[in-house]
């Protein structure tokens, strides 16, 4: 009983995970400051760049083989870039 309870208790979690609200605003490459471009490593794919609205840390859209997510994007110490 106690393992049903578990698997459904996670079950539920995982579905109200899609729920979550990023706070990610729409960002226009033009409004993020160059301090900013000068930490993104090469190769980055920054082509869609927005700024959450929550942490204040840059993230980009990663379109995967199977699903399309928001990544922080990090400088080249892997730390995320943050105001």
């Amino acid at each position: 009983m106690k393992v049903k309870l578990t698997v459904a208790a996670a079950i539920v979690l995982t579905g109200l995970g899609g729920c979550v609200n990023t706070g990610i605003t729409p960002t226009s490459r033009d409004s993020v400051p160059q301090a900013v471009w000068n930490r993104v490593p090469p190769g980055t794919p920054v082509a869609e760049i927005q700024q959450g609205t929550v942490d204040g840390c840059y993230w980009y859209l990663r379109h995967g083989p199977l699903e399309t997510v928001w990544v922080p994007v990090r400088d080249l110490e892997s730390v995320p870039i943050c105001t």
